[in-house]
């Protein structure tokens, strides 16, 4: 629809009347699902919209960030949920967006999640390589880890019988997280090297460039006991033990040095986020006799006297995320109820089931959550067009 000259003169006046260093700040509280129509009203704003300072800016600033579950189904199909719009009152289902993986080929290659940070996903592509992407924006990067890939003991036989890395398989330790004093997401990995020695590597995104850190691995750790992979939180990545979770592991990205804090004596915990705080969730049961979810929250972190426990009552609820009212967002797959996303407070009442309205999922489907953000992938070269079938 085309603009009167009675409209046109008004938002003629509005852009005269306020500097654009205020439109900028008026557009950073903006929430980020509407930066995409309200760019529309006119050249400025879409120019400040799409300044890179900017992105970066409104994801810094948020108040009430949004989230999406991005879920991988047979290690090649790709769905995003906006899990903002469960919280919607009219809203009883909720559909996927399909979205189109980076660097596809024909036939689809296995793609893993390995994690996410400030909007960015990380994915593993088959056989040898990471990617970096946005799916809001669709900015990738691949990034090569080839010195890795003959220098292992236990890797997988690969063509010719020659035993290289896998990063999957191979790799100790993983996490992927962001170094604030560098303005720079960071790849970490530990893994075993022919010479017996564990090895410790950094890639800087910003860069693609990978540095050893062998020296910062703790020398008394079993590396068995730790879930390969970590989570980011409060400038380091985090990592838990298989059986039982005393002590949580951690690596802070400015410091580049390991330490550990104290988590709690829990049967096969699953770390998580919950609202910016490192968070557990196990199954069990309640004294009843009923089947529960316990979730653990550091309210503040390395605090141990914050841990607070709340008691969800259903089997094999999995916390996905914190609504903006501080409700647990997750999805389930309960032996004798319906799959789908459920909302519950604090106090273990639920306050909202939503279904699948594109189908059931099986338990094969893996999952991220991140947040959106209008960012491209950090790189010192312009990124140039993905072209079909890479």
């Amino acid at each position: 629809m085309k603009q009167s000259s009675m409209e046109k003169k008004k938002l003629k006046s509005f852009n005269d009347l306020l500097p654009p260093e205020l439109i900028r700040a008026i557009l950073l509280r903006v929430p980020i699902k509407h930066l995409a129509c309200v760019r529309c009203v006119s050249k400025l704003w879409n120019t400040l919209i799409f300044d890179p300072n900017f992105a970066k800016s409104h994801l810094d600033l948020s108040l009430a960030p949004s989230h999406t579950c991005l879920f991988l189904q047979d290690n090649s199909h790709a769905y995003s949920v906006d899990l903002d719009a469960l919280l919607q009152d009219d809203n009883d289902g909720v559909d996927a967006i399909a979205l189109s993986l980076p660097f596809m080929k024909k036939p689809p290659s296995d793609f893993h999640l390995l994690g996410s940070c400030r909007g960015f996903v990380l994915l593993h592509r088959e056989p040898q390589f990471l990617i970096l992407w946005n799916p809001l924006t669709d900015s990738c990067k691949r990034i090569s880890y080839s010195h890795m890939v003959n220098a292992v003991i236990n890797g997988r036989v690969y063509d010719r019988l020659v035993k290289v890395f896998c990063f999957l398989h191979d790799a100790l330790l993983y996490g992927f997280g962001y170094d604030a004093s560098q303005d720079d997401y960071v790849v970490v990995v530990a893994y075993k090297g022919k010479d017996g020695e564990n090895h410790f590597d950094l890639c800087y995104l910003r860069s693609n460039s990978w540095i050893s850190l062998d020296a910062a691995l703790p020398k008394s750790s079993y590396w068995d006991n730790w879930k390969p992979k970590g989570l980011f939180c409060n400038g380091a990545i985090h990592w838990s033990t298989y059986e039982y979770c005393i002590d949580i592991l951690i690596f802070d990205l400015k410091e580049r040095s390991f330490s550990t804090i104290c988590g709690q004596h829990l049967f096969k915990p699953h770390l998580v986020l919950l609202g910016g705080c490192l968070a557990f969730y196990l199954y069990g049961e309640n004294t009843a006799g009923e089947n529960t979810t316990e979730i653990w929250v550091m309210k503040e972190y390395k605090v141990e006297s914050s841990w607070t426990v709340y008691e969800i009552p259903l089997e094999l609820f999995k916390p996905l995320c914190l609504s903006a009212n501080g409700d647990i967002i997750g999805r389930c797959y309960p032996s004798d109820g319906e799959v789908g996303f459920y909302i519950y407070n604090v106090r273990g009442e639920l306050l909202k089931h939503v279904q699948y309205l594109y189908g059931e999922p099986s338990n094969h489907i893996r999952s991220v959550v991140h947040v959106d953000c209008l960012m491209a992938v950090p790189s010192n070269i312009k990124k140039k067009k993905r072209k079909k079938g890479m």
